[in-house]
This record gives C-alpha cells, structure tokens and sequence, in this order.
C-alpha cells in the first residue's frame, strides 16, 4: 500500500512542472477576448513549439466589465506556469525585460533612477502615465506621444499642452492660456486678432460718446436740423468680467 502511494507520488512529480518558465509571446490575438497568449516555452515543450492559450493571472477583475487589461505584444517576455504542474493548462503570470543589443527595455526614466521613484505605465505608442513620489517632486504626468499632447499635474499647478503648441497653465498666480486663436462657447468668441485689455476700450468709447453728444448738423438758418437728442451714457458695469485679464 505505501509502495504503491509512493509509486504514484513519484508519478506524479515526474509529469508535472511546477515554478515559472521563461516564455516568448507569439499570439496576443485571443478569440474569446480573455486576454489569453500563445507563447513559446523553450525549457519545458522545445524551440519550435507553441502552447495552448494560457490563461491570464491578474491582481484584479474576475467579475463581468471590470479588470486589469493589460496584454503583452508579441515577442514580449512572459513567465509561465501550469496549472496544478500540468501542461496542458499554462498561465502566464506577468512579464520581464531583457536587455536586446545591451540596452534596457525598462521604460524611462524607471532605468536611471536610484533608488527608483517613479511608477510607469507605457505602452508600446509610447502613451504613458508616471506617477512621481520623490519627495518634493511629487507629479503625475500624462502623454500622448502619437500627437504630442501632455497633461503635468505638480506642485507648481496644473499644465496642459498639446501638439499645436496650445498650453493651458493653472497655477496659484491664475490661468494662462498661451494660443494663436481662441474660441469661447458655442457662438465662438474668436481671440485669434488682438484683444483691448483693461480700461482702454472704455476710455476710447467714452471719448466717441463726448464727440458724439456734442455734434450737431445746422441747417441754411443757423439752427439745429432737429431737437437735441438725450445725451448717451456709456455704463458697461454689468457687462465686465468679474476676473482680471493680463497682457
């Protein structure tokens, strides 16, 4: 009795594969969208033979609409296991960078700080989200590369810039809008001329109003063409923004 449980134990070992194997991702495009690969795993099935789907091991989701989503590319190294050691269930089970031609694939700046601060999620388009705990440099920053857009949120405020060279700046000194052209609201306020800043279109118009109340047309008598009109008021005191705008 004990010779044959050993026998089976021994069995069992010997046809099952247990820790984690180094693996090369050949399929990412799963039929059944559960983030599944094919990989490769030289060490345990040879150089040119491609596994079942493995099953994805994620740190959150398992529920309808809700998850970690994050698939690696082909050619991406992975870590393999088999479920209960048996190979006909691999997991893959996260990921690992190599150094191809002597250069890290760790995303910047991950490779160059000591000891490492900054957390970095970056896709293979280079979009990216960096997330900065060094004390007194703490920010988030988002890019995307494609078309040059960055949102910078740190201590100094919040940056937005896209790749028009349009720039939004909220600070504690107020907003800065730095842009050739600006529209404001559905009916399109359009900035894209200069704008008259502070006093100077009120003074102008209050000038045109003295000319405009004083002037009168004579007639071939002498006398006004027509009674004097109602002197007209320039209040605008209703229509001022309540904000300051600077040049």
């Amino acid at each position: 009795m004990i010779e044959k449980t050993l026998s089976q134990l021994i069995e069992k070992i010997e046809n099952r594969y247990y820790g984690k194997y180094k693996g090369i991702v050949i399929d990412n495009d799963d039929p059944e969208k559960l983030g599944r690969l094919r990989v490769k795993i030289p060490s345990v099935l040879g150089e040119n033979v491609v596994s079942g789907w493995s099953m994805p091991c994620v740190p959150y989701g398992g529920a309808n609409d809700q998850g970690f989503f994050f698939i690696p590319e082909k050619d991406a190294g992975v870590w393999i296991e088999f479920e209960e050691g048996d190979l006909e269930f691999p997991i893959w089970v996260g990921t690992f960078w190599t150094k191809p031609g002597g250069a890290t694939e760790v995303p910047k700046p991950g490779d160059i700080q000591s000891p490492p601060s900054r957390k970095i999620i970056r896709t293979v388009k280079e979009n990216s989200i960096e997330l900065e705990d060094k004390d007194n440099e703490e920010a988030i920053i988002i890019t995307e590369k494609t078309n040059g857009n960055k949102i910078t949120m740190n201590s100094n405020g919040i940056i937005v810039e896209d790749g028009n060279s349009n720039k939004i700046e909220l600070t504690s000194s107020g907003v800065t809008i730095t842009s050739s052209k600006i529209k404001i609201g559905q009916s399109a306020l359009d900035a894209s001329g200069q704008l008259v800043l502070g006093t100077t279109l009120s003074q102008l118009l209050s000038t045109f109003l003295v000319q405009l109340n004083t002037h009168i047309h004579t007639g071939n008598m002498g006398a006004p063409t027509s009674p004097p009109m109602v002197p007209m008021q320039l209040d605008i005191s209703s229509a001022l923004s309540k904000h300051l705008v600077e040049k």
